[in-house]
């Protein structure tokens, strides 16, 4: 096979370097030549000139005889000597006459070269000399001649033709020795390198005649280079194979694809004029496609195919089309843009479809080369992120939930506190500015009276820390510095970045938490309601007796003194009884008998007998206003309730002071109610303050004041009851109570009365030993199990003129009335044992004698009686008294439910 140093001669290095050292020669010879011939040519020119002077100096003497003489034949003679010379061309003697003594001319010499000559020498050259006596200066004539210079000429040319012929015959013998000795010296020994080389020799000899030249040189290069490529090669080869593992078992997209044409088709468009490809690309819509499918696609991993759910790759690159959509396609122009624009790479996220039509979203990058040839093989890799965008859409779905929760959250590291997040309803709930809490200690919004705010932080990712979770109630402070109660839920939860971290989950619980206190408040009063109204049932039925007996004991004794001991006692007695009512009252159980009050009225009647009993040093004031309105109250309950807080007040001031009373009349509406909102509605209010100025009370006490049998007096001198049953006769009476106090200054207390529409009217006094008008004869059924309680109430009824039956339960009671109906009037407890209960038993009798007038009896007071509710639907014939009672309201009832049947 012919090798590239086999080919014919003149394209040898060799012959190469001969024919530049020949005509480098030929060069310098014809310059060295030229210079010489220049030289020689000025030389001749002063030669010539010197000939010809020296030749009219050899006949000037001659000349001057013949002038002199006036010698013509010398004359003659002397012209014909000088015409000797080949060049003389023409020649004569003038004497002093300036006479042509003498003149010979012959024609010039005319060859190819004249022109040359004459360029040089001149057309001709002119002599002339002063025939001239040396010693007498005496001028006899000239001597004058004319010289041919293409005679001069011919000569130098001659010459100059040898020389210059003997310089080229050297060049050329010197190109042939030359390239003799290039072709045996290089060209030979290049061409057996050169044929090594193309037989795939892996080391060229090195002989010892070339070993330390330039021939020696590129062998040696060579052998390092071929084993440094054979080493590359081997390294080449083995990263091919890592990367077509690698490229096989990517678990990233990964394809080669020729963009050529692709580069081609945009260089066509500029040569075209198109300067904004995008409008180009937007106006021509099917322009993007066509280009698409331009594109060759020269192979894809095993993650591309399974990516585009592709069997083969085959299958792939013949239903490529099918991968693509309208968000690809925009993608796709993205990506022309970008090579319009010569950027470096390509990166974008889109939509793709797999073969079978399932959505999917890549991340697509490829780089963009800058040459044709570049495009001809880019790398594509695609990034599957569908799991990550649906799981960024879930987290972002999350978030907003997390955003739009009604409760607030917030994220803080577990290591040393500080909140990473927030969200809005966080920041909102303390009275923050959005993200204003980010970076800041957690324990900032903690407000807990025993622990500091490190601590209380602490304890809690303590509780975290060992138990994955902490649920609790803290005192926490808004950034205004008010102070409210969270409900908190806290879980562990491990971050990346942040490590260890608590996510709490807050909720505002003051107001729940002030509902929670009063319905505990309200279970207690319930509790203590229930067990009092229990024991005052019993209490009522002992009060009954004793009171019954006090009344009939009374109409035997006529001695004034005696007289006065049993007025006490049943005295005694009525307050025994209405203690038990105020007992109840706290717990809104009592039965209250409202009417139209002055409260003026009512204090200045208390005023006028308490006074008494306050100690000199405690000064008793009234301010009271006129025209006050009337209230609807229960006027015994509301006395109690005034006295209760002056006896308070007079304990406040061990050491004296002032103690006043004022009255007014407030209006409220919903931007002036008092702090009680929940506990008034607007309207009008009578106002009662009985104010002290003794110690005051603190904080923690006035929490807990109106909370039954609490107290600070000492044992033996309160109860406790006070408070709490002032709180109930206000709220039943539609009421409120309002406590203001400052420590070391004194304290008020302010009862809310809704306000009557009638004028104040004085109560009367009661008659309470008056007689009665009784009815005699009249048929009286008593119902009573407490036989002492029946007693009373049959020898009461005897002595006023009743004929009375009794039964000491309701089903003796249905036996009597069965067998004997005829009665004018039935008087039962409400509560007894057996099946027959009173109320039921009232019924029982009306369906036996309509309009039969009945009075129920309870020891129970108000809403604790268990039948309460059936003795209201007994009808207008029924009447109700509450144990312990009194005689004379008892024959009263007793007249009015007679006179109301009749």
């Amino acid at each position: 096979m012919e090798t590239s140093l086999s080919k014919k001669f003149t394209k040898s290095l060799s012959f190469k370097q001969a024919r530049a050292a020949v005509i480098t020669g030929f060069v310098l010879g014809i310059g060295f030549g030229a210079l010489q011939i220049a030289a020689d040519l000025r030389s001749e020119i002063d030669q010539t000139d010197k000939t010809f002077k020296q030749s009219l100096r050899a006949f000037e003497q001659t000349a001057f005889q013949a002038a002199y003489g006036l010698d013509k034949e010398l004359a003659q003679t002397v012209v014909n000597g000088l015409f000797q010379k080949p060049a003389v061309v023409e020649a004569k003697i003038i004497d002093s006459y300036n006479d042509t003594m003498y003149f010979k001319s012959r024609p010039q010499l005319k060859n190819s070269f004249s022109w040359l000559a004459e360029g040089i020498f001149g057309e001709a050259k002119s002599f002339s000399t002063r025939l001239t006596d040396k010693q007498t200066g005496f001028h006899a004539g000239d001597l004058t001649i004319s010289v041919d210079t293409n005679v001069i000429a011919q000569a130098f040319f001659q010459r100059s033709g040898l020389i210059l012929s003997f310089g080229i015959l050297r060049n050329v013998f010197l190109a042939i020795i030359l390239t003799v000795l290039f072709h045996n010296m290089l060209t030979r020994p290049l061409r057996k390198l050169s044929g090594l080389i193309h037989d795939g020799a892996q080391e060229l000899p090195v002989s010892a005649s070339h070993k330390n030249d330039e021939l020696g040189a590129i062998a040696l290069e060579y052998n390092q280079l071929s084993r440094d490529r054979s080493e590359a090669i081997e390294r080449l080869l083995q990263e091919e194979v890592r990367f077509r593992r690698l490229f096989e078992n990517s678990e990233v997209s990964l394809s080669n694809a020729d963009y050529s044409n692709v580069f081609k088709t945009l260089n066509q468009l500029r040569e075209d004029g198109v300067t904004d490809l995008r409008e180009y690309l937007d106006n021509n819509e099917d322009a993007t496609w066509d280009i698409f499918t331009t594109i060759n696609i020269l192979s894809a991993n095993l993650a591309t195919l399974r990516l585009f759910n592709a069997s083969s790759e085959a299958e792939l690159l013949e239903h490529s089309n099918k991968t693509f959509n309208p968000s690809t396609m925009e993608m796709f122009k993205d990506q022309l843009c970008a090579i319009w624009a010569k950027h470096s790479t390509f990166r974008a996220e889109t939509t793709f479809k797999t073969l079978d039509g399932v959505e999917i979203v890549g991340v697509i990058s490829l780089p963009l080369p800058e040459t044709e040839d570049g495009f001809r093989s880019i790398p594509v890799s695609i990034l599957d992120i569908t799991e990550f965008k649906k799981a960024e859409t879930e987290l972002t779905f999350r978030g907003e939930i997390i955003e739009g929760m009604s409760e607030g959250v917030q994220a803080s590291r577990i290591s040393d506190g500080i909140i990473i997040y927030t969200n809005a309803m966080y920041d909102t709930m303390f009275g923050y500015e959005e993200g204003e809490l980010i970076g800041e200690f957690v324990g900032t919004t903690s407000a807990e009276k025993d622990k500091t705010p490190e601590q209380t932080t602490a304890h809690i990712h303590g509780e975290i820390e060992a138990n994955g979770s902490w649920v609790g109630e803290i005192r926490s402070i808004k950034k205004d510095g008010t102070v409210f109660w969270c409900e908190v839920s806290a879980t562990k939860f491990e971050h990346p970045l942040h490590g260890s971290l608590s996510i709490a989950v807050q909720s505002d619980v003051t107001e729940k938490k002030i509902t929670e206190e009063k319905l505990r408040q309200s279970q207690r009063l319930e509790a203590v309601g229930q067990l009092t109204g229990g024991v005052a049932h019993d209490f009522n039925n002992l009060l009954a007796v004793i009171m019954g007996n006090q009344e009939l004991l009374r109409d035997e004794i006529t001695d004034p003194e005696n007289l006065k001991f049993i007025d006490a006692s049943i005295g005694a007695t009525r307050r025994g009884a209405d203690l038990t009512k105020s007992m109840l009252a706290f717990a809104r159980r009592s039965q209250l008998a409202p009417e139209s009050t002055d409260l003026n009225a009512l204090i200045l009647d208390t005023k006028n007998w308490i006074h008494r009993a306050l100690p000199e040093y405690i000064d008793f004031v009234t301010v009271l206003e006129s025209n006050l309105w009337a209230v609807e109250i229960d006027r015994s309950a509301a006395e109690s309730a005034v006295l209760n807080l002056i006896v308070n007040a007079r304990d406040a001031m061990p050491d004296g002071g002032e103690l006043s009373i004022t009255t007014a009349n407030v209006t409220f509406d919903e931007t002036s109610k008092p702090y009680q909102a929940d506990e008034l509605k607007t309207g009008r209010y009578v106002t009662v303050a009985v104010s002290d100025s003794g110690h005051g009370i603190s904080q923690e006490i006035i929490a807990k004041i109106f909370e039954p049998f609490f107290t600070t007096k000492p044992i033996g001198s309160g109860s406790g009851l006070g408070l709490s049953m002032i709180q109930g006769f206000m709220r039943q009476s539609r009421g409120t109570v309002r406590v203001t106090t400052e420590l070391g200054v004194g304290t008020t207390f302010t009862l809310y009365f809704d306000a009557g529409t009638g004028t104040p009217v004085r109560p009367k006094k009661e008659m309470e030993h008056a007689a009665i008008a009784t009815t005699s004869g009249a048929r009286v059924l008593v119902v009573e199990d407490q036989q002492d309680v029946l007693d009373i109430i049959k020898l009461i009824l005897k002595r006023a003129g009743y004929i009375v039956s009794s039964a000491n339960s309701g089903d003796a009671a249905k036996a009597l009335f069965d067998d004997d109906p005829e009665f004018d009037l039935l008087i039962t407890d409400l509560v007894m044992p057996g099946e027959t209960q009173g109320a039921e038993l009232a019924r029982y009798v009306s369906q036996i004698c309509p309009g039969l007038p009945v009075v129920i009896m309870s020891g129970y007071v108000g809403n604790d009686a268990p039948q309460d509710n059936q003795t209201q639907q007994l009808g207008p014939q029924s009447f109700q008294l509450t144990k312990p009672i009194r005689r004379n309201e008892l024959l009263s009832v007793i007249e009015a439910a007679l006179q109301h049947s009749a």
